[in-house]
């Protein structure tokens, strides 16, 4: 077997794994972290305080174009089902510079909390994130649903919003 074609079966299997683990991590239910958040200006939010509502907690840094474009989708939605028992809370990643989130947060009007994971600890406990954005789905009972890699899709977040 040439070099080539070793290559490209290992990257199928690679996928095949992948996608194996991945499917794995969306279809079971876990429990989500037993954390607190601290927003930007200094609330403190307990994740388990928020039992009872639709949780999404994104991961992102401004220094990502596909966070930053889907920031308006997240802001309107947020809007629309807030009223309804939906909370998102916006981690942005150790590396990002906190004045840069500050100002990113401001000029866009961000309506929901936004939260700074300076020293990584928020990333860890969700599974070890270190892609962004990543974005975790948590039901009603404080179980995690789901894990996006990359964009998450509007149109489905609101669909499980409507039927929650």
């Amino acid at each position: 077997m040439t070099v080539s074609r070793r290559l490209w079966v290992g990257l199928v299997l690679l996928f095949v794994i992948g996608a194996g683990i991945a499917a794995s991590v969306l279809t079971q239910r876990h429990a989500s972290p037993a954390i607190t958040f601290r927003t930007l200006d200094g609330r403190r939010i307990a994740l388990q305080d928020l039992r009872g509502r639709v949780v999404v907690v994104t991961f992102w840094a401004t220094s990502c174009s596909i966070c930053v474009e889907e920031m308006p989708d997240l802001a309107q939605t947020y809007r629309q089902y807030r009223a309804r028992g939906f909370e998102l809370i916006a981690v942005a990643m150790a590396y990002d510079a906190p004045d840069e989130v500050r100002n990113f947060a401001r000029v866009m009007s961000l309506p929901f909390p936004i939260v700074l994971d300076t020293g990584g600890a928020l990333a860890h406990a969700f599974s070890n994130t270190t892609v962004v954005p990543t974005t975790f789905v948590i039901d009603r009972s404080g179980q995690l649903v789901s894990k996006t890699l990359g964009a998450i899709d509007p149109a489905k977040l609101r669909q499980y919003l409507d039927a929650s």
